[in-house]
């Protein structure tokens, strides 16, 4: 920690902030999650003070990669009121990560139940860091529930901020963000086991370490895909120069040999070349059909897929999905063949 956490004077500040955050408990959470509000609505609307925000909350998320070794330094001088600092600010930016990414979280989450699961332990988990009591006994009381939480904390912070503040593409952003924080736990391994009386519970900590990196990874496709927002989306047959004629939700199967074009309207983050792939689906079956995208265009960048060859028999419901590579659900369209 830096010399200057260590001086009475800044210690005394500190002591009167984690005063004051007892006495409103909700401050730091209500603070955290309007700046999210406010973050995602200009990263709609294209504007680059997101970014700063989004590099301030990067910042915290750096804090909880080195808490652990900051915490042990303090404990092996055994002053009291650098643990207690330690723990104030950690317990702060595990609120002000998760509450911050609620909102871009929320923003990207579509009608896809994996998506709306981990949005909601996302959201369980940041109301556990405002609720003391239950955060003392289930996640502050041991080194190996303490540094798992963080590890999750990082990770959701990284799956958010990272794309804006760095400019990696969403297939690229979640790959590094697993390994910073399987470094991370690896380096922290020999805390959190010291933490556990049993060989029952270290073993239970090992296998957790291990198996939540690779669950991860096998459903990155129901990780919300944050920092990519669809502004504009429509099934139609025509296309101007990137402008798209009038919406259709039934054809017949006449109109059909005209072809169907689906539409959107993406924005990223600026400096971000992401792709993205149309999925066109009818009983079972499916194409894909891969485009590219750059980000920091205020309106979306636009692009389309056009299907004109269709199989015997269409009739009946098609949908077709806007997918990023890592099958990520940007946007579910769909019309009728009649």
């Amino acid at each position: 920690m830096p010399p200057s956490v260590e001086t009475p004077e800044s210690s005394r500040v500190l002591t009167r902030i984690a005063h004051l955050a007892e006495r409103v408990p909700w401050l730091i959470p209500a603070i955290s999650f309007i700046s999210g509000v406010i973050g995602f609505a200009m990263v709609k609307r294209g504007a680059n003070l997101a970014r700063i925000i989004a590099v301030v909350a990067l910042a915290g998320w750096l804090w909880l990669l080195i808490e652990p070794l900051v915490r042990r330094a303090l404990e092996r001088r055994r002053s009291g009121i650098g643990k207690f600092v330690s723990n104030f600010l950690t317990q702060s930016l595990q609120q002000e990560m998760l509450f911050f990414a609620l909102p871009f979280l929320l923003g990207a989450t579509q009608g896809d139940v994996g998506q709306i699961a981990f949005v909601a332990i996302t959201a369980a988990g940041a109301l556990l860091t405002a609720l003391d009591p239950l955060y003392e006994r289930w996640i502050a009381a041991r080194a190996a529930t303490r540094l798992l939480f963080h590890a999750y904390c990082s990770l959701i912070a990284a799956v958010v901020v990272v794309p804006m503040v760095v400019h990696l593409s969403l297939e690229r952003a979640l790959p590094f963000s697993l390994g910073a924080v399987g470094v991370w736990l690896l380096l922290t391994a020999p805390m959190s086991l010291r933490s556990l009386r049993s060989s029952r519970r270290k073993i239970e900590w090992i296998a957790c370490s291990l198996i939540a990196p690779a669950l991860i990874w096998t459903l990155r496709a129901h990780i919300p895909a944050a920092g990519l927002a669809v502004t504009q989306s429509v099934i139609t047959q025509s296309i101007d120069e990137l402008t798209p004629g009038a919406a259709v939700k039934s054809l017949s199967t006449e109109e059909l040999r005209a072809g169907v074009i689906a539409f959107v309207a993406i924005r990223a983050p600026s400096g971000v070349a992401q792709s993205v792939i149309f999925e066109w689906r009818h009983a079972g079956e499916y194409e894909r059909i891969s485009s590219e995208i750059q980000g920091g265009n205020d309106s979306g960048w636009r692009t389309y897929s056009r299907k004109q060859r269709f199989p015997e028999n269409s009739e009946g419901r098609w949908f077709v999905d806007v997918l990023t590579p890592q099958g990520q659900l940007l946007k579910r369209m769909q019309f009728i063949v009649m």
